[in-house]
């Protein structure tokens, strides 16, 4: 194993890729040689992140959960080779309430997009890994919110503590097909979305900080370059886990 944190003539595919955690981790990615497949809804925005990357890369333009999308990104992955991973990127929160205030639409949404769409990208990618016959990995996006009760985010917490059920259950199930399965817990990450609420709402910005363990928030690039451990030969022994990338914060709960 001369390089074993390389992806050279590895094929991945990444939802939620056009901004983000999931386009660091396209870069990453593209950085350790491997090829991306891009998937979100906007167009435009996966187009500028795939102009960014040094390696091969193809775009799907589409909502995650809409059940073409899964095997549209399986066919793009197949015209630059064999499939080798999927990173279950795509999430959303729009619901802020207590759970009495969270409405079945809320549920429906985010259950849509954090748990139904990974299980549908699932679906789709693991026969084509299983085919190739070389192995592979998914990596799937989970949250320090599956370990802690954070208020006003019930449909949210609940989403990513399934995803880790269905990490374990897809491990265990595709193991003896030399595919591993991990889940990536991140805590505060300074995405776009995230630095502008800290920028204007420096009190927010000192309860982030304050929280973790090592007195600063994440990078992009401290939870993409983990990502791409887990899809490398360096992360061969390791399935059915959950990987928390989160700068001791629940350390110092």
């Amino acid at each position: 194993m001369d390089a074993p944190f390389r992806l050279d003539d590895r094929v991945v595919i990444i939802t939620g890729a056009s901004r983000g955690i999931g386009a660091g981790t396209a870069r990453a990615v593209s950085h350790a040689g491997g090829s991306v497949v891009l998937v979100a809804r906007s167009g435009d925005d996966l187009a500028e992140v795939a102009a960014s990357l040094p390696g091969q890369s193809r775009i799907v333009v589409g909502a995650v959960e809409d059940p073409a999308v899964p095997p549209q990104a399986v066919a793009a992955a197949a015209e630059m080779g064999d499939l080798w991973g999927l990173v279950n990127n795509a999430g959303i929160s729009p619901a802020y309430a207590p759970t009495a205030e969270t409405s079945d639409d809320d549920w429906q949404q985010i259950l849509a997009v954090n748990l139904r769409a990974s299980a549908a990208f699932a679906r789709a990618a693991l026969p084509a890994m299983v085919a190739a016959g070389k192995g592979g990995r998914v990596v799937n996006l989970s949250s320090i919110a599956a370990f802690a009760g954070l208020p006003n985010l019930v449909a949210y917490n609940a989403t990513k503590a399934a995803l880790d059920a269905m990490t374990r259950t897809m491990a265990v199930e595709y193991g003896p097909a030399g595919i591993n399965v991990n889940s990536i817990a991140p805590g505060t990450i300074t995405t776009e979305m995230v630095q502008q609420m800290m920028d204007t709402n420096p009190a927010l910005a000192e309860k982030f900080v304050s929280k973790t363990a090592i007195g600063r928030v994440g990078t992009v690039d401290e939870t993409a370059w983990p990502i791409v451990f887990l899809l490398s030969d360096a992360a061969g022994f390791m399935t059915g886990q959950v990987m928390l990338i989160d700068g001791g914060r629940l350390a110092a709960a």
